[in-house]
């Protein structure tokens, strides 16, 4: 084979095992071919090579980590690119030379020297990692770049999504940078705008990771991010859930006592238990039971109407409040439901309203319908969820069509108050 201008090229040299140096067993020592292909030559034309390196003496198996020597970090250090033994020892300090060269025995590094008289000059130069190992970290890093980047942008558009009704979630999103973090920021913030609610945090990173015990302590991770202890309810992820209650309720504990509820104004902030729920027993009259969203407009009823039974549930009632509720509606001849006037509001009044015993009268409170203050316009992702809402041919699809054809939000205290005490005039106490 002939190059362009004609001439033969030469061929590259062989290259030289350095059979003589045998302290390191497991090892070869060899001379790196220069990338001209020539070894330097003495003034016989003898090669003469300057460095060496030390591989396995297997060459041709692939590379093997070894079990236990580096953590995942240190590891994932090691391969991601060729290293200067300063480095190396600034790393791992006295022992860098022991692992390096049990590295190099596993075939994932070679260790470069200086050559001098024939011996490996100490210490060491560089170290450089197997060309396959180096080049899939690489492929991973790209990967976990990319995988970042649709993260980040998935996370504005959720950000943006959710903005006016969970504000503390969109703000997480917006600025957690780690991936990691940022993937079950997203996740929750995700669930939170589909409306969905879990039952337990178990539940939460069940359907997230098929593994119950993935990330268990994620209702830490989220509220360190920035989520609303009334977020973390409303998503299912909080330990224990809180309901409040107010009224004649009698509230029977699992140990046998009996609280009576309305010996104190409520409502009266209790923590549930999924797994030993209380029993519950409305007293005296047992006509309208309240489910309140605004915690405000829930006082001032069990100020005035302490007659009646109230339920504050505190956002969007996760499975043990929802309990609750249904065990207080099957002792009351009516519901009255009353939540802000947005897509939150619409879905808490759905959740309730789809759980309540077939056969219950209920009634939806739309506190539109009062004197209020026009609040935030809905934006895209509220118009979208409480378009498909107002396609229910029930109250639920009443009220969410009623919040569109306003196109603003409703949530403020006065107005739900107002909008409570005309439902209750009908109601004269007992």
């Amino acid at each position: 084979m002939t190059d362009t201008d004609g001439t033969v090229p030469e061929e590259p040299d062989p290259e030289i095992t350095l059979s003589w140096i045998r302290d390191y067993p497991g090892l070869v020592a060899y001379a790196p071919l220069p990338p001209s292909g020539h070894y330097p030559r003495d003034s016989r034309g003898r090669p003469r090579p300057r460095s060496a390196r030390l591989r396995t003496e297997n060459p041709g198996q692939a590379p093997r980590r070894p079990d236990g020597l580096l953590s995942d970090s240190d590891w994932t250090w090691v391969i991601r690119s060729e290293h200067s033994w300063a480095g190396v020892s600034n790393k791992f300090g006295a022992d860098a030379l022991r692992i390096m060269l049990e590295l190099a025995a596993s075939g994932c590094v070679t260790i470069g020297y200086t050559l001098n008289s024939n011996a490996l000059a100490q210490p060491p130069r560089r170290v450089y990692p197997h060309p396959d190992l180096a080049a899939a970290e690489q492929a991973r890093r790209s990967r976990r770049r990319d995988d970042t980047s649709t993260l980040r942008t998935r996370a504005e558009q959720i950000a943006s999504a959710i903005a006016d009704d969970w504000p503390d979630a969109s703000r997480a999103l917006r600025v957690t940078d780690h991936p990691d973090r940022l993937l079950w920021a997203l996740r929750a913030a995700a669930d939170l705008a589909e409306g969905r609610t879990h039952d337990s945090l178990r539940a939460f990173v069940q359907s997230h990771a098929n593994d119950t015990k993935a990330r268990d302590d994620v209702h830490h991770l989220l509220a360190a991010m920035g989520f609303d202890h009334e977020t973390l309810i409303a998503l299912g992820v909080a330990r224990n859930p809180y309901i409040g209650l107010g009224g004649p309720i009698l509230l029977h504990t699992t140990t046998g006592s009996v609280l009576d509820l309305s010996a104190m104004p409520g409502p009266h902030d209790i923590r549930l238990s999924p797994h030993a729920l209380p029993r519950l027993t409305v007293s005296g009259h047992t006509g309208v039971l309240l489910v309140v969203e605004n915690r405000q407009a829930a006082e001032t009823v069990c100020d005035t109407r302490p007659d009646l039974p109230v339920v504050w549930c505190h956002g969007q009632p996760p499975a043990a409040v929802v309990s609750m509720i249904v065990q207080a509606a099957q002792q009351t001849s009516a519901v009255v439901i009353c939540a802000d006037a947005d897509l939150g509001g619409v879905r808490i009044t759905a959740r309730v309203h789809d759980n309540l015993p077939l056969g219950t009268t209920i009634h939806v409170v739309d506190v539109g319908t009062v004197q209020h203050d026009e609040g935030r316009t809905f934006n895209t992702h509220s118009r979208t969820h409480l378009e498909q809402l107002a396609q229910r041919p029930d109250q639920i699809g009443a009220f969410a069509q009623c919040c569109l054809n306003r196109g603003y939000a409703i949530e403020q205290e006065a107005t739900a108050r107002a909008a409570l005490h005309t439902v209750l005039k009908s109601q004269p106490p007992s």
